[in-house]
Parts: structure tokens; C-alpha cells; sequence
């Protein structure tokens, strides 16, 4: 089936949506973001993410996973993520509490009358525990980049479809991305914050999972970070709009039409980014971050063409 890619400038007709779904319902009670036109905002995680030398280091930027057809959101699978957290754990045991283990009894050793022998028995426990936890950590050296990895979803510019993924990597569903609504849901902390969460949530469909999106800048409390994420993801998946300006899309942009015919109209160089040096990078991310934080982060709202016709939008997953 061949599919039609987003543009802003010809949105084909909208049914209304409904609200069918338990989770979607839910998710809909969040702070809604329509679609907007382009104000080439981005947000300051991303444009953090990598600076232009370690993008240099990297062997290749032709990668399955970023380019300027489609993104997708890698994962590891369950087992994946419980041998990376296990590194963590391994990693700060062996740094920061075995090095002050030995120390407190080492000086239990000098100042107590503590039997030998139970000291020696400690001195072995604690020996075992740093050696376990020295391989564990120094494992991934091996294991880093041999590691399976799952898409979580993808945002496709080229076809404009976002797809979801599940368990076993396979599809749960596939939609135009004209087809979903943007929510932030928050939800408390145990430390009293708020977390933040963005979905692409499908307007006619009632599934129990959204499209996760605000994993891009996981972790910020600041609203309009979301807000510029949003807009951003807009403009990646608008073919009549170039692609976001950030590090990571320079060394494709000579590859996607809209992205050269408006880096020609406004002069801007090919090497823009990689031509900095880190200093320089820092100062011009900077200048741009309080230009941003200057100007509403989101564009004007796009009117969509609607029709009274019913919603039949079958999951193209297979299609």
C-alpha cells in the first residue's frame, strides 16, 4: 500500500475522533497540543545531545535508525535492561561503597579488639563482592554494542506513518501521523516533582498504548521543552518543511529536498554545525536557547479541514 507522507500545506479531511479506549481516555484528560506551523524550535536536550566533535568520532552517520527518511526509538529487550541496570549498580558498589567498606575495617582492624578471624572472613566477603562486581562492570566493555536491541516505535518523513512496536518487536499498530494527537500527561514524584509524559495518541482507535514520544527529552520538567519537541517532530515529519536544524540532521540534509531548497534560501552553510569547534558550539547553542526562551515555543495553531464522514482507519501494520 502506498503512503501518502505528512504535509502541512495540503492536510487531507479530519473525522472527529472518538473516545473509545480506557487509556485513551485517560491520556486525553492531558494538556493537548494541536498542530502548529514551524517556528524551527527545537529543544535544548537535542540540540545538546551531541556536539559536533563526537559526532565526528562516530564511523558512520548512514544508520537504519536516524536519517532523514525515518527515526526510530531503540530499546533493550526486558533482559536487556536488567544487565544494563545491573552494570549501574555493579559500577557504583565497586566505585564509591567498596573502597569505604575497606577503609571502615581497616580502621575497625586498627582501633578495635575485633577477632582476626572474623575480620579475615570480612576482608574475603568484601574481596568477593569487588571482584563480582569488577566483571560485571568491565563485561560491558565486551558486551557494549553486541547487545539486541528493539524498536519502540518509528516516525517515518518519507512515508508518514508512525508505527508502534511490542513485545517480540512485532507491530501493534501503524497510522498516519495526520491521524494522531499530540498530550503531555504529568504525574507525581516521590520527591514531590512533576513527570512529565508525551503521547501521540490515535484519534480513532481506542488502543491501550500511545506512542511515547517525550522519551526524546526524558527526564525535563520544563513545559515548554514538550512544547518544543512537539514542534519539532512536526517539522520532521512535514515534507514541506526542512528538517529540524540540530546536530544530528547535518549530515543528511543535503539529502532531503526541502531541507537544501531552504538552506539555499537562507544562505546557510552545508557544515554549519561541524565547522564549530566545542567552545564555539556552546556559545552558539547558547544564543539560540535564549532566543527560544524569548518567543512562544509553539507556532500558530494549522486549521484542519474536517468532514462529517465516519473515521475507518484500519491498523496498516501489515499493509
Amino acid at each position: 500500500m502506498k503512503h501518502t507522507p505528512y504535509n502541512s500545506q495540503h492536510i487531507p479531511p479530519q473525522a472527529s475522533g472518538n473516545q473509545q479506549g480506557f487509556w485513551s481516555q485517560m491520556a486525553r484528560k492531558g494538556v493537548h497540543f494541536p498542530f502548529t506551523c514551524n517556528n524551527h524550535h527545537v529543544p535544548e536536550k537535542e540540540l545538546r545531545s551531541r556536539t559536533p566533535s563526537e559526532l565526528k568520532k562516530l564511523k558512520t552517520f548512514e544508520s537504519d535508525i536516524y536519517s532523514e527518511r525515518e527515526i526510530h526509538d531503540i530499546t533493550f529487550p526486558w533482559w536487556g535492561l536488567a544487565y544494563f541496570y545491573a552494570v549501574t549498580f555493579a559500577k557504583v558498589i565497586a566505585i564509591y561503597f567498596m573502597p569505604l567498606a575497606f577503609l571502615v575495617f581497616g580502621m575497625v582492624n586498627i582501633f578495635t579488639k575485633a577477632p582476626q578471624s572474623e575480620l579475615n572472613t570480612a576482608y574475603l566477603g568484601l574481596i568477593f563482592i569487588s571482584v563480582v562486581c569488577l566483571l560485571i562492570w568491565w563485561s560491558f566493555s565486551f558486551f557494549n554494542g553486541k547487545l539486541p536491541i528493539k524498536t519502540l516505535f518509528s516516525l517515518s518523513r518519507e512515508t508518514g506513518m508512525v508505527t508502534l512496536h511490542g513485545f517480540g518487536n512485532k507491530v501493534r499498530f501503524s497510522h498516519p501521523f495526520v491521524e494522531f494527537d499530540c498530550y503531555l500527561t504529568t504525574s507525581p514524584t516521590p520527591q514531590g516533582f512533576i513527570n512529565y509524559q508525551l503521547f501521540l495518541v490515535h484519534r480513532y482507535n481506542g488502543y491501550k498504548h500511545g506512542v511515547p514520544i517525550g522519551r526524546f527529552i526524558n527526564g525535563s520538567r520544563d513545559l515548554d521543552e514538550y512544547k518544543r519537541l512537539w514542534n519539532m517532530i512536526q517539522a520532521y515529519m512535514d515534507v514541506s518543511q526542512p528538517l529540524p536544524d540540530i546536530p544530528m540532521n547535518e549530515p543528511f540534509r543535503h539529502k532531503d529536498n526541502a531541507t537544501v531548497a531552504y538552506d539555499k534560501a537562507h544562505h546557510r552553510k552545508p557544515d554549519f554545525w561541524f565547522s564549530m569547534d566545542d567552545d564555539a558550539f556552546e556559545q552558539a547553542v547558547t544564543k539560540i536557547v535564549e532566543r527560544q526562551n524569548s518567543e512562544p515555543p509553539l507556532g500558530e495553531v494549522i486549521p484542519f479541514p474536517t468532514t462529517d464522514s465516519i473515521a475507518t482507519t484500519p491498523n496498516t501494520a501489515s499493509a
